[in-house]
């Protein structure tokens, strides 16, 4: 009886889907961006996938919200989601988005950063490549990270030829 626990128990984790890994980062900085908009809305929560607790953050009381900013870099689960839900602060309206990554990166994520702008009631999602920005690669998006290596916006408008 044990033996066939152990064999169903091997072959129910064969059956399940394993996350994809690679060394990535996730990052987002809302006093560096373009717009500053950590000025604007109150980052209430985010959720690069689920699988890594280090890519996701809530707010809890006694906190009214989270910092502007963060980052993790390292071997970490390539995310299938990106959920963002923050507060405008002129009008106290609360705004979620979830993005559904899968169809949007790229096969190999190695060495990639993903990362998020906030505007207003829009979300913007962007993928930074490794390479290094050339005069004419790709003009300068909405986050300060594209001012160095060539990125692309992912969300709302899928700008990237998935590879």
């Amino acid at each position: 009886m044990i033996l066939i626990s152990l064999a169903l128990a091997g072959c129910a984790g064969m059956t399940s889907p394993q996350p994809k890994f690679a060394f990535h980062s996730f990052s987002f900085d809302g006093w560096d961006d373009t717009d500053k908009w950590a000025a604007t809305v109150d980052l209430l929560e985010y959720s690069y996938g689920d699988q890594y607790r280090m890519v996701r953050k809530k707010v809890a009381p006694p906190r009214e919200r989270l910092g502007p900013q963060a980052g993790v870099a390292g071997t970490m689960p390539v995310g299938d989601f990106l959920y963002v839900r923050w507060r405008i602060k002129a009008t106290g309206e609360v705004v979620e988005d979830r993005v559904d990554l899968r169809a949007l990166l790229p096969k190999d994520m190695t060495k990639h950063d993903l990362t998020f702008v906030i505007e207003g009631r829009q979300l913007y999602v962007y993928l930074v490549t490794p390479k290094p920005k050339g005069v004419k690669d790709p003009p300068i998006l909405k986050t300060y990270l594209s001012w160095f290596n060539v990125t692309y916006e992912i969300y709302p408008t899928n700008t990237y030829a998935k590879k």
